[in-house]
């Protein structure tokens, strides 16, 4: 009887911090492993059958401390950045490690209710496609989005080629890429928005631009052809400035000075 009474306790209690510890989640981490610990392809690992993230204390070491550097999951390897959350308590770290190693790390767990990401007032499109392109300043001074990234909507010129096309970005990532956009996973992202990241409502406004511009982007060889358009007018419009000094640059500075006498 005793030890019935002991192990219906037990189990109340794991219940218990599984419960909060899906709340937790829901709040801090759905948004880049999905709500039922899927991940994204590619971008960021699965927690659903990930024989790391069955170890309770690991959980709880990445929590506080970040992950960053090449990780192989199964077949996939992930190449991000994962920052420390340190404005989580150790009690809190414990429940969220806990719900991760013993509700997601087993194979084909559903999500629960409750490791749903509660939805967010959506955002404004057009202050968002302000924001992107620089517009419109971030109110903490973060660096417009075009200087590095294209994405539909962006003008005739086009965005930045030194971070990844974020064409398609709002339906890859769905509700969580304003939570993505307000606190990056990728390293580059948060070094330059270290100090200076951007609010929550500018995060929404930006995630609804992009997902109100997914898949409207040009062709990528339209795109290719739009620079190589451009490209050609800039050359006609220099030769345009330049033909009427031309028939001069082929006198000799002796037949210039004997138009002169003349």
């Amino acid at each position: 009887m005793r030890k019935t009474l002991v192990l219906a306790s037990l189990l109340w209690l794991t219940g218990a911090a599984w419960a909060g510890g899906a709340e937790l989640y829901a709040q801090n981490c759905a948004s880049c492993h999905g709500p039922g610990g899927e991940g994204v392809a590619g971008v960021f690992p699965p927690l659903a059958g990930n024989p790391r993230a069955a170890d309770a204390a690991y959980v709880a070491r990445v929590v506080r401390n970040g992950l960053s550097g090449p990780l192989t999951v199964g077949d996939q390897t992930f190449d991000g950045s994962m920052p420390p959350f340190a404005q989580l308590s150790d009690a809190d770290v414990e429940a969220l490690a806990g719900y991760v190693a013993g509700r997601l790390a087993g194979a084909g767990v559903a999500p629960t209710p409750e490791a749903r990401p509660t939805a967010a007032a959506p955002g404004d499109p057009e202050a968002g496609r302000a924001y992107f392109l620089g517009n419109r300043r971030f109110a903490r001074g973060g660096t417009p989005c075009v200087a590095c990234h294209d994405a539909p909507g962006t003008g005739a010129l086009g965005g930045g080629t030194l971070g990844p096309d974020l064409t398609g970005a709002g339906a890859r990532f769905g509700s969580g890429l304003a939570q993505l956009l307000e606190r990056p996973g990728f390293k580059v992202m948060r070094q330059l928005y270290a100090d200076r990241p951007l609010t929550p409502e500018e995060a929404r406004d930006v995630a609804a631009f992009l997902a109100a511009e997914t898949g409207a982007a040009a062709p990528a060889p339209a795109r290719g052809w739009r620079f190589a358009g451009l490209g050609a007018l800039g050359t006609l419009l220099l030769f345009l400035v330049l033909l009427p000094f031309w028939p001069r640059q082929r006198e000799s500075y002796r037949d210039r000075l004997l138009r002169r006498k003349a």
